[in-house]
Order: C-alpha cells, then sequence, then structure tokens
C-alpha cells in the first residue's frame, strides 16, 4: 500500500576519509552489463509514474564505480528481480529520495563504511522494506544490526541479496495491495469509483487483439530496456499470447506467471496508473472472460453439490493506523487489486506471520474471512485471478482453491 511517509533529513555527517572500497563479485556473471538507464543516474531520478512495480531497490555506496564489470554484473543479477535500481554516492540525496517515495517500498543496500551512520536516520520510514549491509567483514557489525530490525543480512557477495529480495518481493507486493474503505455510501473514495468505471469501460469494449499486443510489447520493451530475462519472456509474449477462444486458458497463465504481466498489472491497479493500464485493457477483459468462462463451469458443477456457500481467508500486514482508520464494522471495502485466497485458514495465517517478521512495531496482521455463495451468477470465481467487487465485500467475496492453497477473486 502505499505510503506517505515524510521525515526531514538531519545535517550531513563529515565525509569518512577512510572508506573501504565495496568488495563486488566478478565471478558470479560473465556477461558485461550495459544499462543507459544506470548509466544516466547522476543526471535523472526514476518518476514515481515511471516505476512498474511495487518495490525498487536503492544503493548508496560513497565509492561506487559504475563503469566496471563488477558492479555491472552486479545490477544485471538483481535486475532480474528488481526493475528499478537508483545508484547513489551522496549520502542526502539519497536519504532525501527514499523519504519522497510514496507508493512504493525500498530495498536498500549499504556499504558497511556507512551504515552505522545512515540506518539510524532512515529505519523508521515505513517504505523502507528491508536493509542489506555489503561489505567485507560481516562479523563487525553484527552485533549492531541487532538493534534494527529492517537489516536483512550483512553480506560479501551480491547473490546472498539477491536471494533475500527474491523471496520478500512476492510478500511485498502482496503488502502492497491497497484498501479503499467505505464508511457508508454516501462518502465513497474516488479512487473506488475510478476503478469501478475502468473495469466496466474495459469490459465492453472489443480490442484489435493483434494491434493491441503489438502496443503493450512495445511499450514493456522500453520499461523492461536492458533486462534480458524479461525481453526473452516480452519477446515471447508477442508471439504465443492468445485470448481464451479455444479454451486454452492463456490469459489465466499468464497472469499466475511471475513476470512482467503480474508486476505491471498489480502495481498500476493499486495505484491507477493509466498508462498502463491502457496498454494492458485487452489482457484484462481476456482475464476476465477466461476466469467468468471457468466460473460457470464451476456453477454447474456446483448445482449438484449441497454445499452452498465457500468461506475463503486472506491474510495481510498493515500498518496500525491504516487498520484503524480502513476496517470498520458494517462499512464496505474495496481491494484495489487483483485479490488472492485460501481456503485453508493455516495458510493465511502463514502469511501473516512472515508478513511480521520485519518487526516493526507499526504493523498489524489481519485475518480476512470471506463467505461466498457459489451460486451467485455476479461472482466469478475460480483457481484464477480477477477483479474483487468492493460492493460486497463487506461479508462475501468469491473463490476456490488450486493445488497450492491459493485462490483468486474474480467478480
Amino acid at each position: 500500500m502505499g505510503c506517505n511517509t515524510s521525515v526531514r533529513t538531519m545535517n550531513s555527517p563529515d565525509h569518512h576519509n577512510n572508506v573501504k572500497p565495496t568488495v563486488m563479485p566478478s565471478s558470479q556473471l560473465s556477461i558485461p552489463y550495459s544499462n543507459s538507464k544506470i548509466i544516466e543516474k547522476r543526471n535523472r531520478r526514476t518518476d514515481s509514474n515511471e516505476i512498474i512495480q511495487n518495490f525498487l531497490l536503492v544503493w548508496l555506496d560513497v565509492q561506487v564505480d559504475e563503469s566496471t564489470d563488477d558492479f555491472r554484473n552486479s545490477i544485471k543479477h538483481l535486475r532480474q528481480t528488481v526493475n528499478t535500481i537508483e545508484i547513489f554516492d551522496d549520502e542526502n540525496e539519497c536519504i532525501n529520495y527514499i523519504t519522497q517515495i510514496q507508493n512504493e517500498k525500498a530495498f536498500f543496500i549499504i556499504s558497511g563504511t556507512l551504515c552505522q551512520s545512515i540506518v539510524p536516520r532512515i529505519h523508521q520510514l515505513n517504505q523502507l522494506y528491508s536493509i542489506y549491509v555489503f561489505c567485507r567483514q560481516p562479523s563487525k557489525y553484527e552485533e549492531w544490526a541487532k538493534d534494527w530490525p529492517k537489516v536483512k543480512s550483512i553480506v560479501t557477495e551480491i547473490t546472498s541479496i539477491c536471494d533475500s529480495v527474491r523471496q520478500l518481493a512476492r510478500q511485498c507486493d502482496e503488502d502492497s495491495v491497497r484498501i479503499s474503505a467505505i464508511k457508508s455510501l454516501n462518502q465513497i473514495e474516488s479512487s473506488f469509483l475510478y476503478t469501478q468505471l475502468f473495469k466496466e469501460v474495459i469490459l465492453e469494449i472489443n480490442f484489435d487483439q493483434k494491434k493491441e499486443i503489438q502496443a503493450l510489447v512495445q511499450y514493456v520493451r522500453k520499461k523492461y530496456e536492458g533486462d534480458d530475462n524479461q525481453l526473452k519472456i516480452i519477446d515471447e509474449f508477442a508471439t504465443e499470447y492468445r485470448d481464451d477462444s479455444d479454451g486454452n486458458n492463456r490469459p489465466i497463465w499468464w497472469y499466475t506467471r511471475e513476470c512482467f504481466t503480474y508486476s505491471m498489472l498489480n502495481k498500476a491497479l493499486g495505484v491507477l496508473q493509466v498508462d498502463t493500464l491502457l496498454k494492458m485493457g485487452f489482457f484484462m477483459h481476456d482475464l476476465h472472460q477466461n476466469i467468468a468462462k471457468l466460473h460457470a463451469k464451476q456453477m454447474n458443477e456446483a448445482s449438484n453439490d449441497s454445499q452452498q456457500t465457500l468461506t475463503v481467508y486472506r491474510g495481510k500486514t498493515m500498518p496500525k493506523e491504516d487498520f484503524e482508520n480502513k476496517i470498520k464494522q458494517g462499512g464496505l471495502m474495496s481491494f484495489n487489486n487483483f485479490l488472492s485466497t485460501s481456503d485453508n485458514r493455516a495458510v493465511a495465517l502463514d502469511f501473516i506471520s512472515k508478513g511480521l517478521k520485519s518487526a516493526d512495531p507499526k504493523k498489524v496482521g489481519v485475518l480476512f474471512e470471506m463467505t461466498i455463495d457459489q451460486k451467485t451468477k455476479r461472482n466469478s470465481l475460480y483457481n484464477a485471478y480477477g477483479f474483487s467487487d468492493p460492493t460486497t465485500q463487506r461479508d462475501r467475496s468469491k473463490q476456490h482453491e488450486d493445488e497450492s492453497s491459493e485462490a483468486y477473486i474474480d467478480q
């Protein structure tokens, strides 16, 4: 969810004269990395509207040398998970940038030389998701790190950071699902209205799929410039994607795949990135139709089933302030995104437990219990993703379980 927290930065400490160069592992990747986005960072920072994931990575090192193969290889490795990477060699500029982040979470890499002076100044920021100290002597900072829960690891190799970020990225995506609260029908949030109107328009459009696919591919290639892994997937999408007219369930398959389709769409829906939503409109339309078709089949099967309702659960962590402001008895809620649930309560509770491992005292765990009428035609559900309809979120949703105990709602 978006964070609007901001703090005044402190005066910059004296520059360190004994800064040791950061150790960059040269053997991890043999292919040199070249990316104009990284080289030009000194002159231009990525605007929030340009960030296509719910998270980004910020790296602070006063002696970083972006021209070396070691550095480029490290960036290439990190970008397999994180599309936007901001490099800083100035402490105050870095702190100011993190402070101004509103809609994303930041994974933060910092050199050992700077960690003890910088981390205390930013640790309380909600937009700071996790911290990694990259240094030569981890033992030097291990005792200190115990006082700072967001410090996930102190490492000498970039691969350790990449592994951790990859594991936390999905959790970060789920934590970032926005909730709109409606205390009464006379006090409807604008984001609720925009989401509903956009949904209705998208579902009524007859898209020229070939033209729309080409437009999306061109748009996405620019966003993922320099990311060879995603570019290969984008090329695959360009040649193989099709709607569900032949019953192949490809829209669902593409959305559940961990690639640009998932990350870009969830981010765009969460913060209403209009450009991205328009480019992905045909995909959302196809996805809805795919789910609706499967739901119709599921309803026929349920007609012979004595069980009329299904109860599913969703575990979520959120700032305590958001919980107190938005979760009101008798009110209406809108998950402004595609919503995953499980019919296994323990799975949802485990998700909460993982989300609270950050030891952030401002976070609380919330368990959503939803009762679903399986025979209500208005509610499209299946083992897939789809829209969540806020008008029924008070006490019901819809959905079913797949093999991994996850299910996804569409209305």
